[in-house]
């Protein structure tokens, strides 16, 4: 939903070249014309006034012109029909004494005593020569209420566009930034008025944008309501019998009447939570019948006025305490509704008949997992942030296109999340074992949240496809983790702010990928989780050192190691000296001659930045590890007699207290039978490298074992 879905069409041409100077047209241009009538009229001059103006509402002013009343329409239909009414008690206020004639006019006492009998907003009076930008944050400071301008000596002119005021100054303020960024983020040494001023601005825009949602929201609700309980009085066939065509279209009137209700009271509640007045109810939860009433709103949406209750999960049917949970009723029904509203529509397009709930229920240590198998992991969650609800209006992503109209607005969904959040939980991604990639809202069982060091939760910032997030999720469920998954790291920071993780696992894609590192490791308050760096071997030797807790090349099988005893840091490969020791041997004397080509050793060490020291004589390796000190020794895995070859070794003082990894499974259990020797097996020098991803991955092993040698060195 842009801007454009409102009719700005007349402020963005008057006021196109105000934008561009950064000034907002006068108030005159934000009058919207709306007809009077004199408070002293009868109902039904009202009504008349009203219908002719073509509008929802009515101002009521008294003979001054000054405005007193604005009543909306369906009001004036109800006063009218009860001033028809002979039996009214106020058709007999306005009559005099006992049966006189009706006084040609309405007296005021008679139209206080109609107007009584409704709850009527407030209204509040703003001259037309007051400052825009000041008309906009009085609205912002009072949002439910009817704003009508006039002249100096108050006399009526039009009701204020709210709508379109507001629009301008969000607009406007946006953009100032756009063109003078400096003002939206200024320098570190900007002087504190400077950085105040900026900061009371943003806090300004938040205001219009909550009164913006806030009053849209209201505006919505009433027209709903009645269209609701007309349409409802329709099909209950008391105006008369319909026909089959009538009755469907009916149906389609209340479906897409609660369909807008939803949204209309997603805009309330979105702006009660950004404004800091919705509060949860905590309680134990009757989770049964809450899933019950979720599955019966959903498919109410999406037009199954009468859908069968499908089979509740075997968690719920069975007598089994453990699915405990302490949640605001309402809110968790509301959340779960969104959810089941999408699922259905994905379930309807391939049966006509729902037998399963499409939600399943999952508990995992201290977490409920709500999991929504069958959507597209293409979803983007993390579009929905705290930053999206500052722009709602703007067109949503083309990533989230996948919720179409019939599966719940965006702005449901964010709704969803930001509920959750507020219960301590989250909605996210989540690499499940059986589904994939798909939706999952996890709630706490117990409104203490966990800690990070006793957290089973991971989560990995990375495309939610590819072999890596298989590999990820195999690894995390053999260590009883659960894997959730992100493409943003501002949403990291976001999902790292509401639930305790263990570890956030960052796959590196390039130079960026430094900044956002730093960025996460800025952001997280205070940094408790584990932030590890996943490195493909194509980067390591290019980006040097990152700003991690661990670096860890990738594709690798040693997650485990890191989760479960986090290992002192390692040097990154760029920093390693590697002493490779050769033989003098020709070369047709070496055995798997044509393996050896295929591992590219040593340029391989090369392609990571390390240093390497060729060496093909054992005195002169002694010589070189005196100056140059290498990390770790690599054995050539061509040489012939390894047990020969390792036995002199072990006798050079020089050499034998050096790190050693071996390539070849002789060359290793010779190593092992050497007590002064210290081995670090990687028998990539026996494994296929015919393909180029095999080379990557061996390639990444290798490295990951040099690294882990090296931090053995004395």
């Amino acid at each position: 939903m842009g801007f454009s879905a409102w009719d700005l069409s007349g402020y963005k041409i008057a006021s196109s070249q105000a934008i561009l100077g950064m000034e907002m047209p006068p108030l005159s241009q934000f009058i919207h014309s709306v007809p009077k009538s004199l408070l002293s009229n009868d109902p039904t001059q009202w009504l008349e006034d009203c219908l002719a103006g073509g509008v929802d509402r009515l101002v009521l002013v008294d003979d001054h012109a000054v405005p007193v009343r604005v009543v909306p329409l369906q009001h004036l239909l109800s006063l009218a029909e009860t001033w028809k009414s002979p039996t009214a008690s106020v058709h007999e206020a306005a009559q005099d004494g006992g049966g006189a004639e009706v006084a040609s006019s309405f007296p005021e006492e008679a139209a206080s005593l109609a107007l009584a009998e409704y709850s009527l907003r407030a209204i509040a009076l703003i001259p037309v020569t007051q400052l825009p930008e000041t008309a906009a944050r009085m609205i912002a400071a009072a949002p439910e209420t009817d704003w009508v301008v006039v002249d100096q000596q108050q006399r009526y002119l039009g009701l204020l566009d709210k709508t379109n005021l507001l629009a301008a100054a969000f607009i406007q303020q946006l953009s100032r930034a756009e063109l003078h960024p400096e003002v939206a983020s200024p320098p570190a040494d900007a002087p504190a008025s400077e950085t105040e001023s900026d900061a009371a601005t943003q806090r300004q825009l938040s205001q219009n944008n909550t009164a913006l949602l806030t009053y849209l929201g209201h505006e919505l609700k009433t027209p709903l309501t009645s269209l609701l309980g007309l349409s409802s009085l329709l099909g209950t066939g008391r105006l008369g019998e319909l026909s089959a065509r009538q009755v469907r279209y009916v149906s389609l009137i209340q479906q897409h009447c609660r369909r807008l209700a939803a949204w209309v009271n997603t805009l309330i509640d979105l702006g009660r939570i950004d404004s800091g007045s919705l509060r949860l109810i905590p309680n134990r939860i009757e989770l049964p019948t809450i899933w019950r009433e979720a599955y019966r709103q959903a498919a109410l949406r999406v037009g199954w006025e009468e859908a069968k209750v499908p089979t509740m999960p075997q968690l719920l049917r069975s007598d089994d305490t453990s699915v405990t949970l302490v949640a605001d009723s309402p809110r968790l029904q509301q959340i779960l509704t969104c959810l089941m509203q999408s699922a259905l529509v994905i379930q309807s397009t391939s049966s006509d008949e729902v037998t399963e709930f499409p939600l399943t229920l999952e508990v995992w240590d201290h977490w409920v997992a709500f999991v929504l198998p069958g959507l597209d992991e293409d979803l983007r969650l993390d579009q929905l942030s705290q930053t999206t609800s500052t722009l709602p209006f703007s067109t949503a992503p083309a990533a989230l296109t996948a919720i179409s109209t019939e599966m719940g607005h965006v702005l449901e969904w964010l709704l969803a999340r930001k509920l959750a959040q507020l219960h301590g939980g989250e909605l996210v991604l989540i690499a499940h074992t059986h589904y994939g990639v798909c939706p999952t809202l996890l709630l706490p069982t117990t409104p203490a949240l966990m800690s990070p060091q006793n957290s089973r939760l991971l989560l990995l910032v990375a495309p939610a496809t590819g072999d890596y997030v298989k590999t990820i999720q195999q690894q995390a469920t053999q260590l009883n983790y659960r894997s959730l998954i992100t493409q943003q790291i501002k949403d990291a920071v976001e999902i790292a702010s509401h639930v305790a993780l263990a570890a956030i696992l960052v796959l590196i894609e390039g130079p960026q990928s430094v900044s956002d590192l730093r960025s996460l490791q800025a952001n997280l308050k205070p940094p408790q989780s584990l932030i590890i760096a996943l490195v493909p071997p194509q980067w390591s030797a290019l980006l040097g050192e990152l700003p991690a807790d661990r670096e860890l090349l990738w594709p690798a099988n040693s997650l485990g190691s890191v989760l479960l005893q986090p290992p002192s840091s390692v040097p990154a490969p760029n920093r390693l000296t590697i002493l490779y020791l050769k033989t003098t041997a020709p070369e047709t004397d070496r055995p798997d001659q044509k393996q050896a080509e295929a591992l590219r050793l040593p340029s391989i060490f090369h392609d990571f930045g390390c240093r390497v020291l060729e060496v093909d004589d054992l005195e002169q390796a002694g010589i070189l590890r005196r100056v140059w000190h290498p990390d770790v020794a690599v054995l050539d895995p061509t040489i012939a007699d390894p047990a020969t070859y390792l036995q002199t070794l072990s006798q050079s003082p020089d050499l034998d207290t050096l790190p050693l990894i071996t390539l070849t499974m002789a060359a290793t259990q010779a190593a092992h039978e050497l007590a002064s020797l210290t081995v670090f097996p990687c028998l990539v020098g026996e494994t296929s490298w015919d393909t180029p991803e095999a080379s990557d991955r061996m390639a990444a092993w290798l490295i990951q074992v040099l690294q882990v040698a090296a931090t053995h060195s004395d």
